[in-house]
C-alpha cells in the first residue's frame, strides 16, 4: 500500500500528511510529489484556513503548524501578537503552504469570539449567553471555571466556537473564559426585521451602525446593552459566513458543522456551500450528517467550496493539544503553566529530562488530551 495514499483506510489526514511530510524529507523535497497530492498546490501557494486552535509553538490549526513569527495578529479586531492567542480560540489565517503537508507560513491571523456577556442560563452541558444557545463537549477549553456545571447566572463570559444551526441561534463553544465585568456585549446570529425594528438574538440593535442591517443576514455585533437589557446599541459590525475576494484565493482549509444537506454531493457547513462531488471521504465510509463535524480541504469557484476531501472528525483527535513553551508559572508537577494553559503532568512520561526539571522557565513541548481548564498532558519533551 502506497503510505501516501491519502485513502488508505484508518489513515486520517493529519497522520498521511506527517507521513507525506517524512517521505518527502526523506526524499530530500521533491515539489512536484508534493504538488500531485490532493488539496496541495505546494510550496509556497496561497493557503487560507479556518478552525479551532489546537497547539502552539507554531499556531497550529487544522493540523498544519503555521509560522507566525511575521503575523499580522488581531483578536476581535484588536492588534495584539501571538503570544495573546490561546488554545480553541477560532482563528482564520492567510498565509501560504509550507515545505510539506504538515506545515504552512501565516501572514495573518484574526481570531474572533462569538459572544461577550453575562450568563443568563447554565445546565449540563450548554448555557445561554447574549441570547445565544451554545452546547460545550469534552474538546471545549475553559479559563476560569473547570466546566459548564460552574457557570451561573451573571456570570460574564467571552466565548469562541462553530455555528451549528442554520437559524444562526445554536453554537458549539471551542473555548469558554470568565471575564472580568463590562458594559459591552457580543453576539452573533441572524437579524431579523418586524415593523422596521431590527433584532438579535432577543435583542433590539439601534444605533447607526444597525439601519443598515437587512433581514436574514449572519452578523457579529458588539454594543453596549441598555439599562433594562432589551437593546443593544451597535458600535461594530462583522458579516459572518462571508469571506473577502482575498481569502478565496488558493487553497481553502476549513472547520465547520454541518448544518445543512442540500443534495447527494452538496451541504453547507457553517454558512459555507460545500460541493463534495469530486471529493473522497475519510473515513471511507464516512456519514456525513447535519451536526457533524468536519475538515474540508478544496478551493473556490464562483463563491462554493469545492472540496477535494471531506474528513469526519472524531472526539478523540479533538480532545488532543499540542504546546511549545516556557513554563511561565509553576506549582507543582500537577499545576503549572504553559502557552497560558494550566498542565498536570502528573501522569506524564518525558523525555530529555524528568520530572524534577519542570521548573520556572523550562523550554518544553508537552502533549496531551483537554479536560475543562486543565491539559491532562501526556507526554513531555525537553528543549534547550
Amino acid at each position: 500500500m502506497n503510505p501516501l495514499d491519502p485513502s488508505a483506510k484508518g489513515l486520517t489526514r493529519r497522520a498521511w500528511m506527517v507521513l507525506a511530510g517524512s517521505t518527502l524529507s526523506a526524499c530530500g523535497g521533491g515539489g512536484g510529489l508534493l504538488a500531485a497530492l490532493p488539496g496541495t498546490g505546494g510550496t509556497g501557494s496561497p493557503l487560507f484556513a479556518q478552525g479551532s486552535i489546537s497547539g502552539f509553538g507554531s499556531v497550529i490549526i487544522n493540523g498544519i503548524k503555521f509560522d507566525d513569527t511575521q503575523a499580522q495578529v488581531q483578536v476581535d479586531g484588536q492588534t495584539v501578537t501571538s503570544a495573546d492567542l490561546r488554545l480553541g480560540m477560532v482563528a482564520e489565517v492567510q498565509g501560504e503552504r509550507g515545505a510539506d503537508l504538515t506545515l504552512g507560513s501565516a501572514s495573518s491571523i484574526a481570531v474572533w469570539s462569538i459572544a461577550q456577556g453575562m450568563v443568563s442560563q447554565s445546565g449540563s452541558s450548554s448555557f445561554v449567553v447574549s441570547g445565544m444557545t451554545v452546547q460545550t463537549g469534552t474538546s471545549t477549553v475553559f479559563e476560569g471555571v473547570s466546566s459548564v456545571g460552574q457557570l451561573v447566572a451573571r456570570q460574564r463570559v467571552a466565548v469562541w466556537g462553530l455555528q451549528t444551526g442554520t437559524d444562526g441561534t445554536h453554537w458549539s463553544a471551542t473555548r469558554v473564559a470568565v471575564q472580568a465585568a463590562d458594559t459591552q456585549v457580543v453576539s452573533s446570529g441572524m437579524v431579523r426585521v418586524a415593523d422596521g425594528v431590527r433584532l438579535l438574538n432577543g435583542y433590539v440593535l439601534t444605533g447607526s451602525q444597525a439601519v443598515a442591517l437587512s433581514a436574514g443576514t449572519l452578523v457579529r455585533v458588539q454594543g453596549v446593552l441598555a439599562a433594562d437589557g432589551g437593546s443593544l446599541e451597535v458600535n461594530s459590525v462583522k458579516a459572518l459566513g462571508v469571506l473577502p475576494a482575498g481569502q478565496m484565493q488558493g487553497e481553502v482549509e476549513i472547520e465547520a458543522y454541518v448544518t445543512a444537506i442540500t443534495s447527494a454531493s452538496r451541504f453547507t457547513m457553517g454558512s459555507f456551500e460545500v460541493d463534495a462531488s469530486s471529493a473522497y471521504y475519510q473515513p471511507l465510509n464516512a456519514k456525513i450528517s447535519v451536526g457533524a463535524r468536519v475538515e474540508v480541504y478544496g478551493s473556490w469557484t464562483n463563491g462554493v467550496l469545492k472540496a477535494t476531501k471531506v474528513e469526519l472528525e472524531d472526539e478523540q483527535t479533538l480532545d488532543q493539544a499540542e504546546i511549545k513553551g516556557s513554563i511561565t508559572s509553576f506549582t507543582s508537577v500537577a499545576d503549572f503553566v504553559v502557552r497560558g494553559q494550566r498542565c498536570d503532568a502528573s501522569a506524564a512520561t518525558f523525555s530529555h529530562g524528568k520530572a524534577v526539571d519542570l521548573k520556572l522557565g523550562a523550554y518544553v513541548k508537552v502533549s496531551g488530551t483537554k479536560a475543562g481548564d486543565v491539559l491532562k498532558v501526556t507526554s513531555v519533551e525537553f528543549h534547550d
